[in-house]
């Protein structure tokens, strides 16, 4: 079995430490230098806007100062891998008066992309779009309802909107339907989250525990060449529901990404904003703030896979 070695781990973190902005240098402290959960709140909190919401390039692909749902999912998912959950805490009271209040939301869900996109620098995908609003606000409605229908007050207006999109998501289910190209990881966290609050009879769970694994499926083996397809998007530990299935195409997931390193450096991204021919400049600021938050993010999973070498006592996965 493939891993990667402590030598490696070293050059990756000189990299990260020369190269990352102050928050993603938190995060890889809070997971690989006995870091602390308020360093990294304490870099959120410059990203996050009156209004409750985040924006200022959280996204590193989206320079939109102004705050947008896919935002809130972004810090909401951090949060939740460091561990944070204290939902009266006043990050997360911004969070919730935001995805209340905003006005980027309708019957479909929480927009994926929002009109003042195409004022700043972005990646194409940012565009706004109302005709693929309809399904690529999928993947984020469904975690940031997941997440609200465990630990949000259910007495709570926003709670219920949580509910009604849920039922709303669980209707999608039935049909055929694009679910863009972040709906099936949305719906892997909506599972989770349904089942971890006990939630089974409130919504059509046995339609959702049966359907979400075959798209988990569909997508892995039908998609081979979208990076967002990449099993290791879904199946986040041999534990994971999604594993036994797709044990195969993990495994060379994780080959593939100890292979694709390139020597005494960080992973390359798999992506460019029209195809680098607009804003290249603010792009290549952009790449470095990814290949930081792309280096966390793959150690992890080397590690939780058992893939990664490192010495002892680190913060856990």
């Amino acid at each position: 079995m493939r891993t990667v070695d402590h030598n490696a781990y070293l050059e990756i973190r000189e990299w990260v430490h020369r190269n990352a902005r102050p928050l993603e240098l938190a995060v890889w402290r809070y997971f690989f230098e006995q870091g602390d959960q308020q360093s990294v709140l304490t870099e959120l909190a410059y990203y996050q806007n009156e209004d409750g919401g985040f924006g200022k390039t959280i996204d590193p692909d989206n320079w939109n100062p102004h705050s947008t749902p896919y935002n809130a999912q972004i810090v909401i998912k951090l949060l939740r891998q460091i561990g944070f959950t204290d939902v009266k805490h006043p990050i997360y009271q911004g969070i919730f008066h935001y995805l209340e209040t905003t006005e980027h939301q309708s019957a479909i869900g929480w927009f994926f992309t929002i009109p003042s996109n195409d004022d700043y620098p972005h990646g194409v995908w940012w565009d706004y779009n109302p005709e693929t609003n309809a399904y690529e606000s999928i993947g984020t409605t469904a975690s940031l309802a997941g997440f609200l229908l465990r630990y949000g007050d259910p007495e709570s207006k926003l709670y219920k909107t949580a509910a009604s999109y849920a039922d709303m998501l669980m209707e999608k289910l039935r049909v055929t339907t694009p679910y863009g190209d972040m709906g099936v990881g949305g719906y892997c966290e909506l599972l989770e989250d349904i089942e971890a609050a006990g939630l089974e009879s409130q919504f059509d769970y046995e339609l959702l525990r049966s359907k979400v694994p075959e798209l988990v499926r569909g997508k892995i083996q039908n998609e081979p060449n979208n990076f967002m397809a990449n099993p290791l998007e879904f199946v986040l530990s041999r534990e994971s529901l999604f594993y036994e299935e797709n044990k195969q195409e993990v495994e060379a997931a994780l080959d593939v990404l100890i292979d694709q390193r390139p020597a005494n450096g960080v992973w390359d991204i798999p992506w460019q904003w029209y195809n680098g021919d607009k804003y290249p400049r603010a792009f290549a600021i952009s790449e470095n703030w990814w290949k930081s938050l792309k280096a966390t993010e793959k150690l992890l999973q080397l590690r939780r896979f058992n893939r990664l070498e490192e010495e002892a006592g680190l913060a856990p996965a």
